[in-house]
């Protein structure tokens, strides 16, 4: 048979080739498929992989959903200008003859806006203190705040655990009173994150109290509760 014979296909499309040839060729084709089959797999789990856990990034304090932890995000305070604000706020009123000092704890709340406002308007000096946690929507806070800032009260933006803030507003003030309306509300929302509660209601509030303890004069103590004076009942 001649060579031209031999490269004559035997039918439409194939070509005769030595058996060697062909198998070699089969098993190099075999080899190919398997290994595009494994690259695209391998390629698909990684895209996976990456598409089911993206970087981690460590959410801010204040984006946290335990309001307790929210709490304890960092606050900015101090500085010539936030002393005169305090001073400014917590001035009695010259025609006020009988006159007292109070921080507001919770200031920003419903309670402690009107607290605020009313003492204010009586002639009393005023300093709110409030974390603008985001229990409940920090707009409705946020704009109390800026109606107590038009009628001169000024909230300092902190946490009752905060030892040193405290210490520091009772060196600026000499407060006679302290209205403790601080809390972390929301009674059944306890069974949740009962942490919250300890860290606020308990903790921030013994710790007040230390502060007041140590402070002279030692002011007295008002808080929310049924019958709830500590110092001087008049």
């Amino acid at each position: 048979m001649s060579r031209l014979d031999e490269m004559i296909p035997s039918s439409p499309g194939k070509f005769k080739m030595e058996k060697s040839s062909y198998l070699h060729r089969l098993r190099f084709q075999s080899y190919l498929t398997k290994f595009a089959f494994f690259s695209f797999f391998l390629l698909c789990l990684i895209s996976l992989l990456f598409l089911r856990s993206p970087p981690s990034v460590n959410p801010s304090p204040s984006s946290s959903s335990d309001p307790s932890r929210r709490s304890l995000r960092t606050y900015t305070y101090g500085g010539p200008a936030w002393e005169k604000r305090i001073r400014s706020s917590a001035r009695i009123r010259t025609s006020t003859t009988n006159g007292i000092t109070v921080l507001v704890t919770g200031a920003a709340g419903f309670v402690g806006t009107h607290v605020s406002a009313a003492l204010k308007r009586r002639g009393d000096g005023v300093i709110g203190l409030d974390n603008f946690n985001d229990y409940y929507d920090p707009s409705l806070k946020r704009a109390r705040q800026a109606l107590l800032e038009r009628s001169s009260i000024f909230i300092v933006e902190g946490d009752i655990n905060d030892v040193e803030l405290l210490r520091k507003l009772f060196k600026i003030v000499s407060f006679t009173h302290v209205m403790h309306l601080a809390a972390q509300a929301g009674v059944r929302y306890a069974m949740e994150n009962p942490s919250s509660y300890v860290h606020s209601n308990i903790a921030g509030f013994v710790n007040l109290l230390e502060i007041c303890k140590s402070a002279n004069p030692q002011p007295a103590i008002v808080w929310a509760s049924s019958s709830s004076v500590y110092g001087l009942n008049t």
